[in-house]
């Protein structure tokens, strides 16, 4: 598996203070790519704050440019040395995590700044700058933008990109809503936002939500992945549960739950590429796949993850039980629409995904805390029972 060099040895260390200073030079050279643009752009001009040409757009454009540039270089140049086991897995898969981590940062970026200069525009009506000043403002979002997407994927883990693709999605289809030119869209379901029929803005914004969140979900799975093989090396079955024969023979599953959230991401994107209104059957197949590997997941936790605490494997049949009700709610009960049951699955499932992310970090945190203080030649707080006592 390739997995199993997250140790090597044979990369150069990459400090804490390495990461800062390459985020400042990316600051410093993005802000001076910004400040050109914007003395460009706005040549001979007062452009507003925000509307077409204006900083807002510029600043998006350089901003968004600037995270895609940075986050590329802080993969290639630090993160895959700060993490050896990413330069064994296969190019393909290298690539794959690469892109979600520098669409989602790229995405991010101009889904920040085109809100942030509606906002001032919004505050100051009717003011316009001038060239000086419009390039000024394009130039301190571009470097603060490359700053940020640096220092974020150099420090890339799987809690970290899970907090990431969550904000992400739920600011997109937020948006999404808020664009729709059908204000009664809630009516019908949510992939209605991803059709022509809700706007052009809801479109474009619900699609390339789903799509870009898909490629993240791919890329963290990656990270995830990674953490799940390294407890499945230490695993020990349960002292109380030895006695049986069914217990013993149960390992950690990385593999399989790998393939799960790949066929997960698969299906997100295939929702966001092939719209309702394009063609039903194949958008509904692209749900029906993503759900069958979530239920396969949620239904096998106490197999294929073995020796996490008991109150998570509670918790994931909790869940597992509480998309039945939901489904009964919709579709036997009508207590609500189809909608309403479709924001609550989608609830429930990142519900779970953040617990399933933090619970393994905190195992992961706990399995190579002993492994550090060994390699660092320190030895381990003594018990109080092994210091001498006093005279």
């Amino acid at each position: 598996m390739p997995y199993q060099y997250s140790h090597a040895t044979d990369s150069p260390r990459i400090s804490e203070l390495t990461i800062e200073r390459r985020a400042l030079w990316a600051g410093l050279i993005c802000s001076i790519f910004g400040l050109t643009a914007g003395l460009i752009f706005f040549a001979g001009e007062r452009p507003t704050i925000f509307g077409r040409w204006s900083v807002g757009w510029v600043a998006a454009l350089c901003g968004g440019t600037a995270a895609a540039a940075m986050s590329a270089y802080a993969f290639r140049s630090i993160l895959r040395y700060r993490e050896p086991w990413l330069r064994k897995i296969p190019v393909w898969r290298q690539l794959l995590t690469a892109l979600g981590l520098i669409v989602v940062h790229a995405a991010s970026a101009v889904m920040i700044i085109l809100a942030v200069f509606h906002l001032f525009q919004q505050a100051f009506v009717g003011l316009r700058l001038d060239v000086l000043a419009g390039a000024l403002a394009v130039s301190a979002v571009s470097g603060l933008v490359a700053y940020l997407c640096s220092v974020a994927t150099s420090r890339t883990d799987a809690e970290t990109l899970s907090v990431v693709l969550g904000i992400f999605m739920a600011a997109g289809v937020l948006i999404s809503m808020l664009l729709a030119e059908e204000q009664g869209w809630w009516r019908s379901m949510f992939s209605y936002l991803g059709t022509t029929h809700a706007g052009r803005g809801s479109f474009w914004t619900f699609n390339l939500t789903l799509i870009i969140s898909g490629l993240v979900l791919a890329a963290f799975t990656e990270f995830l992945t990674r953490d799940l093989v390294l407890l499945s090396r230490t695993y020990r079955c349960r002292p109380a549960l030895r006695r049986y024969t069914l217990a013993r023979k149960l390992r950690p599953r990385p593999r399989i739950v790998r393939w799960c959230l790949v066929v997960v991401a698969v299906g997100i994107i295939g929702i966001g590429m092939v719209p309702v209104d394009v063609s039903k059957e194949v958008h509904s197949g692209f749900v029906q796949l993503a759900s069958v590997a979530m239920i396969i997941l949620l239904a096998g936790t106490a197999v294929l993850l073995p020796g996490y605490p008991a109150i998570f494997h509670l918790m994931s049949y909790t869940a597992l039980g509480a998309v039945w009700v939901a489904f009964l709610l919709w579709h036997d009960w009508t207590y609500y629409n189809l909608t309403g049951f479709e924001l609550a699955v989608v609830a429930i499932m990142f519900s779970w995904i953040s617990v399933f992310i933090r619970t393994t970090a905190a195992m992961t945190r706990d399995g190579k805390a002993p492994d550090q203080i060994l390699a660092a030649g320190e030895h381990p707080v003594p018990h109080i029972s092994q210091y001498p006592p006093k005279d």
